[in-house]
């Protein structure tokens, strides 16, 4: 009677793996799908995975995202509340929250769940988090506490775009012309230029009052983006010409 309840518990697990890898297959085909922005196709793969397994933690996280970018907000929260109620410990399901609640202006909910992430010493994305922590903040705005975690983001990620982007921004809002140049500078090494990086660029030379760097900013941004609203905003912040 042992031996045979032990087959039938083994057997039991065995199942339950099984079924557990099922639907982990449609889950990352469903993910993949979404990057691609194939989303009917990944809408699918993440029913079927739900449909095996209606507790899978990352398969309702994932339905969330989707959920969101479809903008039925209602939805996503129910699958990303499913998702931490299946495992409180699912940080990207964590991140994922705390993006879609500062997105839909709960800044202050959306930092616990970040905070949650951040504090998982597993979670391999800490600076992603940190940033969008940042970024978050910024639209109380509350700047001294977004650069901590900006800053932190660019401990673990030194070349984080993201932030050394956020970081010349807050400090040029500050006032502080010199750190904001050395932030833009670090961008420019880490990514690629564009419209947004220029401009900012040259509004700090012009802080700095440094004619021939912002010049220089100026006719990359006319060069490469003519025709974005960034190389149209230069006229509107060119420096007043004296009388």
């Amino acid at each position: 009677m042992i031996l045979s309840g032990c087959a039938s518990t083994a057997e039991r697990e065995a199942q339950q793996a099984k079924i557990h890898k099922m639907a982990e297959t449609h889950v990352l085909l469903g993910s993949g799908y979404l990057q691609r922005g194939q989303l009917e196709v990944a809408k699918e793969e993440l029913e079927k995975a739900l449909k095996i397994s209606p507790n899978h933690s990352q398969a309702n996280n994932i339905m969330a995202v989707l959920q969101w970018r479809l903008k039925d907000y209602e939805k996503a929260d129910r699958y990303f509340l499913k998702a931490l109620a299946s495992d409180d410990k699912n940080a990207s399901a964590q991140h994922n929250y705390g993006a879609f609640l500062c997105d839909r202006g709960k800044i202050d909910e959306g930092l616990k769940y970040f905070d949650a992430a951040i504090a998982n010493q597993l979670y391999s994305h800490a600076a992603d988090v940190n940033l969008n922590a940042g970024v978050c903040l910024m639209k109380k705005p509350a700047p001294v506490v977004a650069e901590k975690y900006l800053r932190e983001a660019l401990r673990v990620n030194p070349k984080l775009s993201g932030a050394l982007f956020q970081m010349a921004k807050i400090s040029l809002d500050m006032g502080k012309t010199t750190p904001a140049r050395a932030f833009i500078e670090r961008y420019f090494q880490a990514a690629e230029d564009s419209p947004e990086s220029l401009l900012l660029a040259v509004k700090i030379e012009r802080a700095l009052r440094n004619k021939n760097a912002e010049a220089s900013y100026a006719i990359r941004l006319r060069g490469k983006f003519p025709t974005s609203p960034e190389a149209e905003q230069l006229a509107s912040t060119a420096a007043p010409k004296k009388k």
